[in-house]
């Protein structure tokens, strides 16, 4: 009867251990658990803060490229009221004045542009 005993004791006790360690495995494990939602939590908040800063910068690009499509219906109705044809035919030197002033105008700023997206794209060169 001892020994039926003792062989209890012994299986309750090996039982008590491997439950003991279980127990602990599972504890590192749920601490393990709450550090990574607590870390995808903070990266949700990141991506969002970072998604409405994408859609403010496209609502300022809209309205942006809605100005500059304003401006060039501006231009383009100019061209519309005028015959630059005739206009060239009957005063040629006034004509070619103003085209020439405006076209070196324009790529002196396609330059400037050039120069200026250059440099955001390349920053640690150096003229």
């Amino acid at each position: 009867m001892n020994q039926f005993f003792a062989g209890a004791i012994l299986a309750l006790g090996i039982g008590c251990y491997w439950l003991y360690t279980e127990n602990e495995t599972l504890k590192a494990n749920n601490v393990k658990l709450e550090y990574a939602v607590e870390e995808q939590k903070q990266t949700i908040a990141t991506i969002k803060e970072q998604y409405e800063k994408q859609g403010q910068s496209l609502m300022n690009m809209t309205r942006q490229n809605a100005q500059i499509e304003k401006e060039k219906a501006e231009y383009l109705s100019i061209f519309a009221r005028h015959n630059l044809d005739v206009l060239a035919l009957k005063k040629p030197g006034m004509i070619e004045l103003r085209f020439n002033n405006a076209s070196e105008s324009v790529m002196e700023g396609l330059e400037d542009d050039t120069e200026a997206l250059y440099e955001l794209n390349n920053p640690n060169t150096s003229d």
